[in-house]
């Protein structure tokens, strides 16, 4: 042990392990020295490590993916949702997609496109909220589409073996593909007495409005929410999904409907979400939950800030609102203050899932590409995740979609770009605790500095916590990680570093920061 010259200072000799040594294709070891504070706990160790990585060959060139072990079971308590070693799970995703809305398959990509998978787990993510449809499902009136089932258990088949959590989102806007929007068969519009062919629906860049002035969309709405017929069916046809998908324990559950809208019915007091949306949601959870009754439900509101949906009467339910800035999605334009809007709105939104008693994940959110000024996208998607990530709430960005990228209305939201090159990655590929064996305090990615922080406390010993740090895009130098106390581990074929602190009561800390 030395002392430095700073008053208060000591320095200790520390490993350097340097993982993949870019010219000689191995490992060695190296001392350094490093300034330990006499201010800490006396048992506080700081720890250095350098992994050295190969850069990659090409930003798609993904390795073949390591096995994967048996997923394990969540409980969902106390607002949160916990691994079968009692450690927060935190899902860090992406939505899989927006180009499947009017695929002619309504399928994001083939089954045999294995490599989109192999980007994500690449790229650090785990969840993928994975788009399917009524009309995909059930084309004809009680005829189910088994090609189109075996497709989607094969797609998600391929997430599970790469470690990446599914959640199926049956998904909607604005009805049907026949007002404009995608979700709703053909013939659930003419059930509204609506022609599919000649109707006043539109779509284009401001496609939410037609929910205000097409009365033939409010009409299709309307009717599915007062026809016990149609919702039956709906509740049937997302059943035929589970029943395909409920020997996977990747599939974490089952988003029920996306973004509802109440067509010509008010919500004043609540008469929309609790009189018609909630039972919606509780008829089709009992009916999922029949044949894959270990998954968790996830349910959104009809109003993303200010909902008056009342608790459901049903357990592991998670509460799945959207982000968005608005006025940057319609006019093209970035004016407000970014962070401080997002800070407010999960603020809000954590306060809601707090009164029905549920965990938090933020279903949707992200940017267009073609918000101005130059490079406003990616500010604007760096200020959701650092609202996101600061109270480790899991989350789900939008878009994936590997092909014909603005096919929906001209929408340009995908971490993929027209020539399939991926794009963005610097504010979506972030280090994150994806198992945190503790109590979380702070969590903070700088985007600039590349400078990953968390913080948590403990009063027992426990398993370790685990970061995921995308190696591949925000360090492929390599990185170094200093932690308060303990020791840790990095498995390189998965991503995942493991944090055991020494202590089993306090707070500790990790870093990792670039090399260099």
């Amino acid at each position: 042990m030395e002392t430095s010259p700073e008053r208060g200072i000591q320095k200790a000799v520390v490993p350097v392990i340097y993982y993949g040594d870019p010219k000689q294709g191995g490992a060695m070891m190296a001392a350094v020295r490093y300034p330990r504070s006499r201010t800490l706990a006396p048992v506080l160790a700081v720890l250095v490590a350098v992994m050295a990585l190969a850069p990659c060959a090409g930003a798609l060139a993904a390795p073949a993916p390591a096995p994967v072990p048996a997923a394990p079971r969540f409980e969902v308590r106390d607002g949160q949702v916990y691994d079968a070693h009692g450690r927060i799970a935190c899902f860090r995703g992406v939505n899989v997609s927006g180009n499947a809305k009017l695929a002619a398959d309504h399928l994001p990509f083939q089954p045999e496109e294995t490599i989109w998978w192999d980007h994500l787990a690449e790229w650090g993510f785990n969840l993928a909220r994975f788009t399917v449809f009524w009309e995909g499902i059930e084309p004809e009136k009680g005829v189910y589409d088994q090609v189109y089932l075996d497709k989607v258990k094969r797609l998600i088949d391929g997430a599970a073996a790469r470690g990446i959590y599914v959640m199926v989102d049956m998904h909607q806007d604005i009805f049907s593909r026949w007002l404009h929007g995608d979700g709703a068969p053909r013939w659930a519009v003419e059930a509204a007495g609506v022609d599919p062919d000649n109707n006043n629906g539109f779509g284009g860049p401001f496609w939410g409005w037609s929910n205000i002035f097409s009365s033939d969309l409010r009409r299709c709405i309307t009717h599915f929410w007062q026809s016990s017929e149609l919702k039956e069916h709906y509740r049937n046809a997302f059943v035929q999904v589970a029943a395909r998908l409920k020997d996977n324990p990747y599939v974490l559950g089952y988003d029920i409907m996306n973004e509802p809208a109440p067509g010509d019915l008010g919500n004043a007091g609540g008469a929309f979400e609790n009189g018609y949306l909630k039972p919606l949601y509780e008829d089709v959870v009992a009916s999922l939950r029949q044949v894959d009754g270990d998954a968790i439900a996830f349910v959104e509101p009809m109003d993303q800030y200010f909902s008056v949906l009342e608790p459901l009467g049903a357990d592991r339910v998670v509460y799945a609102p959207h982000m968005y800035d608005s006025i940057a999605n319609n006019f093209r334009v970035m004016i407000l203050p970014e962070y401080l809007l997002f800070q407010v709105v999960t603020s809000i939104q954590r306060n809601k899932a707090g009164q029905l008693g549920m965990p938090l994940l933020i279903g949707e959110f992200g940017a267009p590409w073609y918000v101005n000024p130059p490079g406003a996208r990616d500010e604007i998607v760096d200020a959701e995740y650092r609202a996101i990530e600061s109270g480790f709430t899991s989350s789900a960005q939008w878009d994936y979609s590997v092909r014909d990228v603005t096919i929906w209305n001209e929408e340009d939201f995908s971490l993929i770009d027209q020539d399939g090159n991926p794009r963005g990655l610097q504010a979506a590929a972030r280090p994150y605790a994806r198992r945190l064996a503790g109590i979380p305090v702070d969590q903070v990615f700088d985007r600039s500095s590349r400078v990953y922080r968390l913080e948590f406390r403990t009063s027992a010993s426990g398993p370790a916590t685990v970061v995921s740090v995308p190696r591949s895009v925000q360090y492929p130098g390599g990185f170094k990680v200093v932690v308060s106390d303990g020791r840790y581990t990095y498995n390189a074929a998965t991503g995942e570093l493991l944090y055991r602190p020494a202590k089993a009561r306090g707070t500790h800390a990790l870093v990792i920061s670039p090399v260099g």
